[in-house]
Order: C-alpha cells, then sequence, then structure tokens
C-alpha cells in the first residue's frame, strides 16, 4: 500500500494530495492520505509523531471540504510505519526497509523537486510519502480531474452584492500573508512587491476592484497604499478553503509567496486573466504565462 501524510497548511495539503492522486493513477492502486498531522493537535505534540513535531501547531483538515476521492489511512495502515520514530532515523530506516519490502521516501524541504522526473522506482513498492512536491510537470496530465475534486462540495454563501461585484467588475485577489511566516520568521512578500503587482494590474486592466485577503487585515489597512475599490474579503467571516475560492472566482490574482493563493490563481478560470507572483519563489510550479514581479 501506498500512504501520502497531508500536513500543514491548506495550499500544502493539495499539492500532497496532488501527488497521492498522480501516483494512484500510475500505480492503479489505491493511495491512503495519512491526515494524523493535522486536525490533532495532540498526536502532534506526542512521541508517535512518525517525523518531526509540526512547528506551526494545529492546522486543520482542509481538504474534507473537497470533492476528493482518495481514502483516509486508518489505525491499521499507518501502523505499518510506527517504527519510523524520529527524523534522524529516517535516512537510517531507507535502506533497511528494502529488506521488509517496504520504503519510505522523505521528499526534503530544501529539494523542492525531483529534477523534473518523478522518482524511478517500483511504484507497486508499499511506500510513505513525506514532502509538499512542488513541481507543475507531475500534475500537467491529471489537471482537469484535480480541477473537478479540488472543487467544494457545498456552495459558498456569498451576500447578493458581493456575488455581483464577482461577475460584473475587475476583479483582483490580492493576498498577504503575514502571521504565522513573522513567527517562523520566513520571508513575507514586501510592500515594493505590491506596489509593482498593483501598478503592473492597473496598467493591464481597467477600474480593478481589489478583494483583500489576509491574515492580518488592519495590518494591510494601516500600511499598504491600495488604490480604488477594495472590499476586505478576510473580514467576512469566511473559512479558508471558502476564500480560496473566492480567489479563484476573481478574474485576476496578486498572490502571496504561498501556496494557499497559488492555488486560488491556478484554479482561476479565465482565460485572460492576470497573474502576478513573486520573482523569486517556486519556479517549477509557477506557470510561464504569470508576470513576477
Amino acid at each position: 500500500m501506498n500512504v501520502v501524510r497531508i500536513s500543514d497548511g491548506l495550499g500544502n495539503q493539495m499539492f500532497q494530495y496532488a501527488f497521492a492522486r498522480k501516483i494512484s493513477i500510475l500505480t492503479g492502486k489505491k493511495v491512503y492520505l495519512d491526515t494524523r498531522f493535522v486536525n490533532n493537535e495532540d498526536f502532534i505534540k506526542s512521541g508517535n509523531n512518525i517525523f518531526h513535531r509540526n512547528k506551526l501547531g494545529y492546522r486543520e483538515y482542509g481538504l474534507s471540504h473537497f470533492k476528493i476521492v482518495l481514502p483516509l489511512a486508518d489505525e491499521k495502515i499507518v501502523s505499518h510505519w510506527k517504527y519510523l520514530k524520529q527524523d534522524n532515523c529516517v535516512d537510517k530506516a531507507f535502506y533497511g526497509l528494502s529488506l521488509m519490502n517496504k520504503w519510505i521516501w522523505k521528499y526534503k524541504k530544501e529539494d523542492l523537486n525531483f529534477d523534473g522526473a518523478l522518482p524511478k522506482f517500483k511504484w507497486d513498492f508499499p511506500a510513505y510519502y513525506q514532502g509538499y512536491f512542488f513541481d507543475l510537470n507531475y500534475y500537467d496530465d491529471i489537471w482537469p480531474l484535480l480541477k473537478r475534486e479540488f472543487s467544494l462540495k457545498q456552495k459558498i454563501k456569498l451576500s447578493s452584492d458581493l456575488h455581483a461585484v464577482l461577475n460584473d467588475e475587475n476583479t483582483v485577489s490580492l493576498h498577504v500573508r503575514r502571521g504565522d511566516f513573522l513567527r517562523l520568521n520566513r520571508d513575507i512578500s514586501s510592500s515594493g512587491y505590491y506596489d509593482k503587482a498593483i501598478k503592473y494590474v492597473e496598467s493591464q486592466i481597467d477600474r480593478p476592484v481589489y478583494f483583500i485577503f489576509s491574515d492580518d487585515i488592519n495590518w494591510v489597512n494601516k500600511n499598504m497604499d491600495i488604490p480604488g475599490k477594495k472590499i476586505f474579503v478576510s473580514s467576512m467571516g469566511f473559512q479558508d478553503y471558502e476564500e480560496l475560492i473566492i480567489m479563484k472566482h476573481c478574474k485576476h490574482n496578486i498572490i502571496a509567496n504561498s501556496t494557499f493563493s497559488y492555488w486560488g490563481a491556478y484554479l482561476n478560470d479565465n482565460e485572460d486573466k492576470i497573474v502576478v507572483c513573486p520573482r523569486n519563489w517556486r519556479s517549477r510550479i509557477i506557470p510561464k504565462s504569470w508576470s513576477k514581479c
């Protein structure tokens, strides 16, 4: 059996699911999702954590709101991997597992890719996959399938006014991510990036309406000079998966260095969409048609 670990925020979970879906097609067999690292704060804090403690703490399992088809791994399935206790055991265990006809593929964060090709080994081996799998080459041939499965089970309840703006005006989603990135000392897209992105969008379309998404709306309101009409969507009480789909329905997108807004832009069906992204961020997942600032 093959198992893919689901962890971190919704955008990363979507990449992990896409990878699992690709493996299910390659093998023609079920691939299970290990969701113990989300919706399970006690497990994250415990010694039963297979690889490492999630520094972000509790994260929700957001994929359950989409029309996904892969099954979740139950305790019997994940028990096959219980002897992988800590990070420093993984590499040591890798070769030993082959003797048991079990494999662990640890996709290292710093690698970010498999050099454009999926790992070359027998896909019918029982394997546990941990990683983020950031490479469009893996998913191009299953994109129509992913698009269907990343649609919501239930429609979002939008006000008539918001629905009208989405349908009738030049809407541009603008995502600013700060909260967890600040706590983890990660790079945050600068105000200079957003200034350039907005200037570019303004040069391409008439009368844009900015739909603003952020985990720090107060900071955005006080510190960013966003021209024209703007709607602070993240102040309206939507869930994160709902916000992602609202991003998708905007005509254009300005994303942060975040897989969350990435998926909102990537799922956008507008054939004439303008997508602006940070210049030095995950080149292997950025379509050639997107503009870098």
